[in-house]
């Protein structure tokens, strides 16, 4: 069901969850320079070789990537704002996914690949990694994860495939980097379509028109 923005803000159950899911995105995000300097970085990995790496030399594409990374949710929710209830969508499954890599990024901590070039997004060393530079966020890929849950929720075609396109395009790239391993790309894709499911399932079941 579409609900305008007065309507959802006038709906006690979106905002009971709409305030839910944003103290989530806190509960995540304040604590991430703590965690990868003082729990994740001391902490021993393994290094993995890669099939694709041996195919492409070590090539810094940080500016390229930084475009995408910003310029695609961007486009995103020029395209969707106008619909709570998929903003609302889009931040459950933003908070969930990214929950779930820290957990993996601790359960499943590797090595930085063999000849890395370290991403320069300021954002992410500001905001994630306390402005160190950091190399064991692997996986799976946050960048990755990021567009290509954009690319399963957005619904008109066309920009559907523009998502799509810079999905693969930043997921070429952070591979050509170095940044991440091949697995790391998969993990993210595969951690996507769990969350994409539950959540439009859950959704689904909700009838915005109680108030």
């Amino acid at each position: 069901m579409n609900l305008s923005w007065k309507e959802a803000i006038s709906n006690k159950q979106y905002r009971k969850s709409a305030i839910t899911w944003l103290i989530g995105l806190a509960f995540f995000v304040v604590p991430l320079p703590y965690y990868f300097n003082y729990i994740i970085q001391p902490k021993q990995g393994i290094q993995l070789s890669d099939y694709l790496h041996s195919l492409l030399p070590p090539t810094d594409w940080s500016l390229e990537i930084f475009i995408l990374i910003f310029a695609a949710p961007s486009f995103f929710f020029l395209n969707n704002f106008r619909s709570p209830v998929t903003v609302l969508f889009s931040l459950q499954c933003y908070v969930t996914v990214n929950l779930m890599r820290m957990v993996s990024v601790y359960v499943f901590t590797l090595e930085a690949p063999t000849g890395i070039i370290p991403l320069e997004d300021p954002f992410l060393a500001k905001v994630v990694y306390g402005n160190n530079t950091f190399v064991k966020d692997l996986f799976f890929s946050g960048h990755t994860c990021t567009l290509f849950m954009l690319f399963l929720i957005e619904r008109k075609l066309w920009a559907k495939w523009v998502l799509g396109i810079a999905t693969a395009l930043v997921a070429l790239l952070l591979i050509w980097q170095r940044v991440h391993y091949t697995i790391d790309i998969l993990g993210a894709i595969l951690a996507c379509l769990l969350v994409y499911r539950f959540f439009s399932r859950a959704m689904a079941k909700i009838d915005w028109r109680i108030h």
